[in-house]
């Protein structure tokens, strides 16, 4: 999709504000109202978060004029303000990193403390090494390590959202992820309200067995719910079993400082 289509074409949540479908494919969707006359679909349509920078890039701004001075403003592309600049910075951190132009979502690996980093993408030609069959199954300190990832990315998340991070915690982070998931409010995640989550939590490396099962472990009555308690207990007492052995384990921002 061209920039100058991007006020046309806008990616949304699939859910409207009352809950109606738009799309469904991976959580996110696509929606063209470029040739629809309907009002009611666009008016529906507005009020739904744009991702696009200019968007949120006013809102932070408004949230900093009302006296959030902790807040994470982001930087649009000087040619398209739609567009994220390709380096984000957060200045309470004093930390940089690359972003997707299009979405704003950071590259991992990319953030430093130092200076801004090269964002430019480079080909690289190598010789594909051999391929070695691994076991993919997600038990014991692998599910750990994933389970901690998991918190620390939510982690992550809040704060790049506005979240003061003095009060960002472990338990904060599940209680924030389980609200932001429970779209209907009904304090129960069911399935189709978790595939979302679990298309980006599948694009992870290495840990494809533990996104794909993870909704399955956690649900202890095998009602094909999730009740808060499950989840919580689900990634509390795995983590507790193998506490963190460095201190920068428990950075929020550890997934995205380094490579997978």
């Amino acid at each position: 999709m061209r920039p100058e289509h991007l006020s046309l074409q806008l990616i949304a949540w699939i859910y409207l504000v009352n809950g109606t479908p738009i799309a469904q494919k991976g959580g996110l969707g696509v929606l063209d109202i470029s040739d629809t006359n309907d009002l009611s679909v666009r008016q529906r349509f507005e009020e739904v978060i744009r991702l696009d920078c200019a968007s949120q890039r006013r809102k932070a701004l408004k949230r900093k004029t009302d006296g959030d001075a902790r807040i994470y403003i982001p930087t649009c592309s000087p040619k398209n303000s739609l567009l994220y600049d390709k380096v984000q910075c957060y200045e309470v951190s004093a930390y940089c990193w690359c972003v997707d132009e299009l979405s704003g979502e950071p590259k991992i690996g990319s953030s430093t403390s130092r200076g801004k980093p090269k964002c430019e993408e480079t080909v690289v030609t190598t010789i594909a090494p051999k391929r070695v069959r691994r076991n993919n199954r997600c038990k014991e300190k692998k599910r750990t390590r994933f389970l901690r990832r998991l918190v620390s990315t939510i982690k992550s998340e809040m704060i790049m959202n506005g979240v003061n991070s003095t009060k960002v915690s472990r338990d904060s982070a599940i209680r924030w992820k389980f609200n932001q998931l429970n779209i209907n409010h009904n304090n129960v995640l069911e399935r189709r309200e978790w595939k979302p989550f679990k298309s980006v939590l599948l694009e992870w490396k290495n840990v494809r067995q533990c996104s794909r099962n993870l909704f399955k472990t956690c649900d202890m009555d095998r009602d094909r719910k999730l009740t808060f308690e499950e989840w919580r207990k689900c990634i509390v007492q795995e983590i507790n079993r193998v506490p963190a052995k460095r201190p920068d384990q428990l950075n929020p921002f550890l997934y995205i400082l380094r490579p997978e």
